[in-house]
């Protein structure tokens, strides 16, 4: 078996997170699950370049890697980020995280969107099994590309062993190395249009008066962050907003730990995995109402629609002055977020190799 991990990233960026993690972890999981005599290649992880320069990953994805498969012999390939080196003949298997660039294209690139669209697609079509990190992803796969449903695997992500709840005397250790001083709302993730950064900075300057938190912006930069930069400067918002940057995993639990609240606006996710990070680590969750959250979080979480302000406002301030509610919505999460382990998401990967290796050698009806 071999899985692609030239996505694999260590650099304080957007490259690190989501995909990266996604990958980092699912090996590790994946070789605690192999049966004897099995093995699992790594293929790309020696090309720096390929990681530095997204049009030459491409272009190795699409000929070195199918070469590189075919002579070491695997009797599957799992290409873990939405696109399949289309030379390769035996067992594939692909995993799409979100069709964002279908359903949401303006908050792309036009480059970036046109190699999505004609690679995702034709990799669907290739792919002998496809992995759906959400059941909302594998209905977006059936609607958009015409996917068969039985082709789909739903096989949800996790939330890394790294980030974990910190409490006591580690939690104010945390506070004073990162100068918390005050109460504050959390929001984690790359800083992209998709995030909806924007509205959840209005609610914020619509119920500062009546709550004494900061808000809290955690993540690296991404792209096509204009809207968001307006908004900083016309909000001036002033001392009360904090943007961290990119931060370690290790530091990412305390973070959620020392949050009163989260909040992920985000118009669309394929997982969502920071909303069950945050649950994970006892932190409330209020979440759009789109997508994958209604599924993770389930009832343990507030949901509201992405675009109304005074919503997010509202329920902010109700929220932040109800402390026995915010208990009761962390423990909720916890109980939530012990749904989604690494072990898990590996085993069903594992029995997705398999049904990928026994239809291409059942060949066609």
């Amino acid at each position: 078996m071999g899985i692609n991990v030239s996505l694999v990233n260590s650099t304080a960026t957007y490259r690190q997170t989501g995909v990266s993690r996604y990958i980092r972890e699912l090996e590790n999981a994946l070789r605690v699950h192999l049966p004897d005599g099995d093995s699992l290649v790594r293929m790309g992880d020696s090309h720096n370049r390929l990681r530095q320069w997204p049009p030459a990953r491409l272009a190795w994805e699409q000929t070195v890697l199918a070469m590189n498969a075919r002579r070491q012999r695997l009797d599957v390939l799992h290409s873990p980020v939405n696109v399949v080196p289309l030379a390769w003949g035996g067992a594939s298997v692909v995993t799409i995280h979100d069709l964002a660039f279908l359903r949401y294209p303006e908050h792309l690139s036009a480059s970036r969107r046109a190699w999505l669209r004609a690679a995702v697609r034709l990799s669907v079509q290739k792919a002998d099994r496809i992995i759906a990190v959400s059941r909302s992803t594998a209905d977006d796969l059936v609607a958009w590309l015409d996917v068969p449903p039985e082709r789909i695997a739903v096989v949800h992500s996790a939330p890394s062993p790294a980030i974990r709840a910190i409490e006591g005397a580690a939690l104010e250790h945390f506070r004073r190395r990162n100068m918390i001083n005050r109460p504050f709302i959390l929001a984690v993730g790359t800083l992209e249009p998709r995030k909806n950064l924007p509205t959840l900075m209005r609610a914020f300057a619509k119920a500062k008066r009546a709550i004494p938190h900061d808000l809290v912006m955690v993540g690296p930069q991404g792209w096509l962050t204009g809207e968001l930069q307006h908004a900083v400067r016309d909000l001036d918002l002033g001392g009360r907003l904090r943007m961290t940057g990119f931060v370690s995993d290790a530091d990412l639990g305390g973070w959620y730990s020392a949050a009163d609240l989260f909040a992920f606006p985000s118009y669309y996710e394929g997982f969502g995995l920071p909303a069950v990070e945050a649950m994970r680590c006892g932190a409330p969750v209020l979440a759009s109402d789109t997508s994958c959250f209604p599924e993770v979080l389930g009832d343990a979480g507030l949901l509201l629609s992405p675009d109304d302000v005074g919503g997010w406002a509202d329920a902010m301030t109700t929220l932040l002055q109800d402390s026995r509610a915010r208990e009761e919505m962390g423990g909720r999460g916890q109980q939530r977020a012990s749904l989604f382990t690494w072990e898990r998401t590996a085993a069903l990967t594992r029995a997705t190799y398999g049904d990928a290796v026994r239809l291409l050698r059942r060949g066609p009806a």
